[in-house]
């Protein structure tokens, strides 16, 4: 009678142990496929999107809807990011990230998604980030330059001015002679033309964002997602 129960007691014990590595592996598979493919939180690094999205604010970044990609690759089974419009605000892979070791960075991101944190093997201090977050201000086929008119620096999107093609309302926190004092006159010379496969992005606080005023144009391959919602410090639904 008490081997019996020893027995019982045993497999019981076993079953109970199997039951939980059980849920533990499916829960895990539901995390990578809803992270990976649906939907992904993000922490803001930097303040380049103030007002709106302030540092260390925390997002739900849609990328499903802009098509679904391989496992482990930056090519989209059904590519949709022909669907982004100027005004997006859109997260993706930095140019120094993306050319980077392909193997380390899937790894990265595979942490990345089952910890909901920022795990980076390139970068452990945090001094830069590799994820960005900016405005799509110019699609493929635009040109940008800009204008420098009563001491302020001006966007211009095929010689509109930025506030006259994109529809969205939203602030930013311009350019000028007195909160940006380095701000160099050449740089409003340029004209750069985005080509078939890239997008032209800015931050909305002009005077601390590095973006495409210094790198131009990003590859659709290095966009995550499209930012969808800020969930912290309050909700809102981002535009």
């Amino acid at each position: 009678m008490i081997r019996f129960e020893h027995y019982r007691k045993k497999v019981k014990l076993q079953k109970i142990i199997f039951d939980i590595v059980l849920i533990y592996f499916f829960a895990i598979l539901f995390v990578i496929f809803f992270n990976s493919l649906i939907f992904q939180a993000f922490k803001i690094p930097s303040n380049s999107m103030e007002p709106q999205i302030t540092e260390n604010s925390l997002i739900l970044v849609n990328k499903f809807s802009l098509g679904i990609k391989y496992p482990f690759s930056e090519k989209r089974i059904i590519n949709k990011t022909s669907d982004l419009k100027r005004g997006d605000i859109i997260v993706f892979m930095s140019n120094e990230y993306y050319k980077k070791n392909k193997f380390l960075r899937d790894i990265s991101s595979l942490v990345y998604i089952l910890t909901f944190s920022v795990v980076d093997f390139y970068n452990f201090d945090k001094t830069n980030s590799n994820i960005m977050i900016k405005r799509i201000i110019g699609i493929p086929g635009d040109t940008i330059k800009y204008s420098f008119e009563n001491g302020k620096s001006l966007v211009l999107i095929n010689n509109i001015e930025e506030k006259n093609i994109i529809r969205k309302k939203y602030k930013i926190v311009e350019e000028n002679i007195n909160n940006s004092p380095m701000l160099d006159k050449m740089m409003n010379k340029i004209e750069y033309k985005v080509k078939g496969n890239e997008y032209y992005v800015l931050g909305d606080n002009r005077i601390s964002s590095i973006d495409s005023r210094i790198w131009f144009g990003i590859k659709s391959e290095q966009i995550i997602g499209k930012a969808l919602l800020k969930y912290y410090p309050k909700i809102e639904v981002l535009k």
